[in-house]
């Protein structure tokens, strides 16, 4: 068996020390027959490391059914990055956030009883056991002590909590399920943030009583640009290696907004260097997204993953890849001279910059790096000599100081940075910006050596005893461009193929191809890159079938609308139906009175608009625009006498705090009003009861101490009820003195996240009144009769103009509840091949507005959900493909039977969808589900901008 170890400088394995250039790569975000290519990107990138999750509900998708086969074979994942040559760090959760479906945990639990997700509770850690026991196998048989690529194993993910036992039990226990399943390398625990400036946070506090620190567990840090926190982080845990578990490479995208792609690439690059010159190893989040499939993606999160991580979509290799490629490339090459260095004071008189000398048994390497847009700084030799250091586009530099590059050759010192180190060929490849002059110092002779635009320059030192020395310097682009592929280095190329024979790939704008024959020195390849002129096959002769509101289709009764948990759905849409009757023709407000997702709402047949249309697209759930409160109550059109009503309840992915139940979980009324609440009060802070406190027990309410109120009389009509609906705020409601429930309870009443509680509703109870007679003038019959209910509000955590900024009440009469419920599965891609129809050009003149909360749509459109297919042959080439959805709305894309992803035209967030090659064949079935069956104008096959190379083989040497 095989020995792994730590200390502060690095983990060791069987006395070899091993420092991290790692990044995230997440099998479930790509297809299998794409993770050698991914895996190879990432390698190519100087990477020595993977680093994935694990999500429970992927894997386990039915309670008691867990799959590890195809796209979801962990153990071919884990071998493969064995056979790469690279280590893997296995984050199993079970919570893994990951902006993923519930955080990873599976939809089935939000409708078992589990009374405290992520912590000590017995339902969920029996579930998690059972999970556990399955998983654990497939990771301890590949871990680096047996042999494999496993280097560590992570317990939970951002865990934010440590002032309470149940908490701490919970990460103990968790601990001791890897023991008892035999894992013995590492456990980490991703559980530092920035707090400030210089200082960090631990558990999401400040306040040692609250951090959780284990001797059997090794926290890492999770930032970005920001370095200087980690020397905090250092004296926190200074027996253990610091790494930045994520290092945050881009940002997720979210629906109806922008793409984002901070930080810039210079930015990640430099702080790449300043992590490393602060002995802190670094795993890149996200190395290279991917895509959300199916209904993978969390409630907010758009369908592609890959926004602004340095491998955009379809595995297009960003300015990032490119720029983060010279640091990744020198702390893979100078691995053991950084795991076995300490810092040591600046001896170099650099002033006005960040510089931060390491120095290790065989020498000193120099970091140097300015955060002002300066690009140049001085270094004052000992013979008091002043040296320029250009610091290029990136501001930053790792300069050799009396490093011992190869025995018996040191470089004195030199003012460009290292980037490779090459044994075989006893070079050492050094890169600055174009036009300046390199100096280096090697044992004692002093060469300058002009940096050239993409060139490759180089210079033999001939050593008394060891033969030649080669030192090889190259521009900023060239080290960009530099590979390491196939016992080779190369220069130049857009990208190298994995193999033995080197297979390079350029395009019009490359650099020179220019490679190190086996004495280091520089050998041209004339490379001519060929012209790509494919188009993609068209899409033509779609066919429509409709969906979903056939009144006799496998409907099924249900006594009152309950969650899609519930009824057994744990992804995927569900339909509802119900009855209303109306006294007279016209519009009445619908409202649901608890239902945290988007429902679309078709009225005798006709779309009427969409309950909530903005809700899910906030982060967290949050009504962040005032615009979201329009969409409370639902204007509907009503026919005199019986109404039949059809909900599609959406999938748009579960909250990925911890998987809130959705679908309609309360009555539904039309007829509703919205109360204006007036004579509120504050009221002093009144005692909670026992079930209170455990609802609202938090960090701001650790004991039942009692809690400030807000008070307020509502008056209603005598056949009207009250609705209290509160949006995130930490609340609990009395009416007439007596407790109200919510109306439903997250299955869990305390979250790790105050954010969960979103969008809880009240019904207040008509016992809870006191009758007030009113006489409308003399007349004998006049009299009218008023409900005056007094309702209290207790909140922690914010103040009473938070709990009014977010509070509304609803009055609803009681004839107008939604009755005769039914409900029944929505069905993936059924395969009707429908009637043709036309998707030309769509006129603009007559387009008709529909009631509030829909979209536009054509006249005489009538809007219902709808399937839509057409084949396609297999697109030449081998660029990316994707589905541009022209008008399409909202809904679902199959191919091939495999579900793609959601689309959904939400700010123009995402307009084309990934389809991937090794779904298809010769002949390709394309679906579409549509919600509001808007048809597929303009809709068309477009191909990425991966992969525009010509391949070209290099000869020998």
């Amino acid at each position: 068996m095989s020995r792994l170890t730590y200390d502060a400088q690095s983990f060791s394995h069987d006395g070899e020390r091993i420092w991290i250039v790692g990044g995230e790569v997440h099998y479930f975000r790509h297809p299998r027959a794409e993770w050698r290519d991914v895996l190879v990107r990432a390698r190519n990138a100087g990477l020595n490391t993977i680093a994935t999750y694990v999500p429970w509900n992927f894997h386990e998708q039915v309670e008691g059914t867990v799959d590890f086969e195809g796209d979801k074979d962990l153990a071919h994942y884990l071998d493969l990055i064995a056979e790469l040559g690279m280590w893997a760090m296995v984050r199993p959760g079970p919570y893994i956030c990951s902006e993923w479906d519930g955080g990873g945990l599976p939809a089935w639990l939000s409708a078992r009883p589990v009374r405290r997700f992520r912590e000590d509770d017995p339902v969920y850690l029996a579930a998690v056991e059972s999970w556990f026991g399955r998983l654990l196998p497939i990771v301890s048989a590949r871990q680096a002590t047996n042999g494999g690529p496993v280097l560590t194993v992570q317990n939970e993910n951002e865990y934010p909590g440590g002032w309470d036992d149940s908490m701490r039990r919970y990460v103990h226990k968790l601990t001791d399920l890897f023991r008892k399943h035999s894992i013995d390398v590492p456990i980490l625990a991703c559980n530092v943030h920035a707090a400030g400036p210089t200082t960090v946070k631990i558990n999401n506090s400040t306040d040692p009583a609250d951090q959780i620190l284990d001797p059997d567990l090794i926290l890492t840090y999770n930032h970005h640009t920001e370095v200087d926190q980690v020397e905090d982080f250092r004296a926190k845990q200074p027996d253990a290696p610091l790494i930045v578990s994520e290092f945050w490479s881009g940002a997720p995208h979210y629906w109806g907004e922008p793409v984002t792609d901070w930080p810039d690439a210079a930015s990640l690059a430099r702080a790449a260097n300043e992590y490393t010159s602060a002995g802190t190893q670094l795993v890149y989040y996200m190395f290279e997204g991917g895509t959300n499939f199916g209904f993978w993606a969390g409630n907010n999160i758009v369908t592609s993953y890959a926004s602004g991580y340095p491998v955009g979509a379809g595995g297009l290799l960003t300015e990032k890849y490119y720029a983060i490629r010279p640091p990744n490339l020198f702390a893979n090459q100078f691995a053991e001279f950084l795991a076995d260095s300490n810092e040591v004071a600046d001896e170099w008189g650099v002033e006005g910059a960040r510089v931060v000398a390491r120095r290790s048994s065989r020498g000193d390497l120099l970091f140097v790096s300015t955060a002002d847009g300066r690009a140049e700084v001085v270094l004052t030799l000992a013979n008091g000599r002043s040296l320029p250091v250009s610091l290029g586009e990136v501001r930053a530099a790792v300069l050799p100081a009396n490093l011992a590059v190869f025995d018996g050759v040191t470089i004195d010192y030199g003012n460009l940075s290292l980037l490779v180190r090459d044994e075989a060929r006893r070079t050492v490849v050094l890169y600055g910006p174009a036009g300046t002059d390199g100096v280096l110092s090697v044992n004692g002779e002093e060469l300058v050596i002009p940096v050239r635009r993409r060139a490759v320059e180089h210079r033999a030192v001939e050593h008394r005893s060891a033969g030649d020395v080669v030192l090889v310097v190259v521009d900023e682009e060239m080290a960009r461009r530099c590979w390491l592929a196939g016992g080779q280095v190369v220069f130049g190329p857009d990208y190298v193929g994995d193999g033995d024979s080197l297979d390079v790939m350029v395009s019009a704008g490359s650099p020179p191809v220019v490679s190190l024959d086996r004495t280091g020195r520089p050998v041209p390849h004339p490379c001519e890159p060929m012209e790509h002129d494919t188009s993609p096959p068209e899409l033509s002769g779609w066919r429509e079938s409709p969906a979903g509101l056939d009144p006799s289709s496998g409907w099924l009764t249900l006594a009152e609308p309950v969650s899609h948990e519930r009824l057994g759905v744990t992804q995927g849409y569900v339909w509802y139906a119900a009855e209303v009757e109306s006294a007279e023709a016209g519009v009445r407000n619908l409202l649901l009175t608890q239902a945290p997702n988007r429902v679309s709402v078709w009225v005798n047949g006709t779309y009427n608009g969409t309950h909530a249309a903005r809700r899910s697209v906030r982060m967290r759930d949050e009504y962040a625009h005032p615009a979201d409160w329009a969409f409370e109550q639902l204007p509907v059109t009503l026919a005199a006498g019986t109404n039949r009503l059809v909900f599609l309840s959406d999938d748009l992915g579960h909250n990925y705090d911890v998987p809130v139940p959705v679908g309609i979980q309360g009555p539904v009324f039309a007829g509703s009003r919205r109360i204006e609440i007036a004579g509120v009060q504050e009221i002093e802070p009144q005692p909670v009861s026992a079930e209170a406190f455990g609802f609202l027990y938090d960090t701001f309410h650790r004991t039942p101490e009692p809690l400030p109120a807000v008070e307020f009389d509502l008056t209603l009509g005598p056949d009207e009820e009250a609705l209290v609906v509160i949006h995130g705020v930490h609340a609990w409601v009395h009416a007439g003195g007596v407790e109200v429930p919510p109306m439903s309870f997250p299955e869990s009443p305390w979250t790790m996240f105050s954010a969960i509680k979103r969008w809880l509703s009240w019904q207040i109870p008509h016992s809870a009144g006191k009758v007030r007679v009113q006489y409308a003038g003399c007349s004998v019959g006049a009299v009218l009769d008023e409900l005056v209910v007094t309702v209290r509000v207790q909140y922690t955590g914010c103040s009473a103009q938070d709990v009014l900024d977010n509070l509304a009440v609803y009055a609803v009469p009681a004839r107008g509840r939604c009755v005769n419920w039914q409900w029944r599965r929505w069905e993936a891609d059924p395969g009707a091949a429908g009637t043709a129809v036309t998707t030309g050009a769509v006129d603009s003149s007559v387009l008709v507005l529909l009631p509030a909360g829909a979209r536009l749509a054509p006249k005489n459109r009538v809007l219902s959900p709808s399937w839509f297919e057409t084949r396609f042959p297999m697109p030449a080439g081998n660029q990316p493909v994707y589905l541009d959805i022209g008008a399409l709305d909202k809904g679902q894309i199959f191919l091939n039977g495999r579900n793609a992803g959601r689309y959904w035209r939400s700010g123009g967030a995402q307009q084309s969808y990934y389809l991937p090659r090794s779904w298809m064949s010769d002949d390709n079935r394309l679906v579409v589900f549509d919600e509001l069956g808007c048809r597929p104008h303009h809709a068309r096959l477009v191909y990425g901008d991966a992969g525009r190379w010509t391949e070209v083989r290099l000869s020998a040497d």
